[in-house]
């Protein structure tokens, strides 16, 4: 069931994310587009600020805070990214 191991997450503007089980908001941001993942400081789901390291859940709203200053991903996202378009960016800039 291709279900089964995913989960369908929202951004405040109302577009689904689709995910596998486990997703972060750090694999959420880079889902959205690389931009936000590389300039993400944090993170909320329903509202409440979550951990980077958090398990989105099925139908949550997250939204990712970005910052101008940020310009290249934490090498530590790769120690609890699921998903291999979060790794392969962030291994990116970790080479460079």
């Amino acid at each position: 069931d291709f279900f089964k191991n995913h989960i369908f997450a929202f951004t405040p503007r109302g577009d689904i994310i689709d995910l596998p089980e486990e997703a972060t908001p750090v694999d959420f941001a880079y889902a959205v587009h690389s931009e936000i993942g590389n300039t993400m400081t944090g993170a909320k789901a329903d509202g409440k600020i979550i951990p980077l390291d958090h398990h989105i859940q099925n139908g949550q709203v997250v939204e990712i805070i970005t910052s101008k200053d940020r310009k290249t991903p934490n090498q530590d996202w790769l120690k609890f990214v699921k998903t291999s378009v979060a790794k392969s960016q962030i291994k990116r800039f970790g080479r460079k």
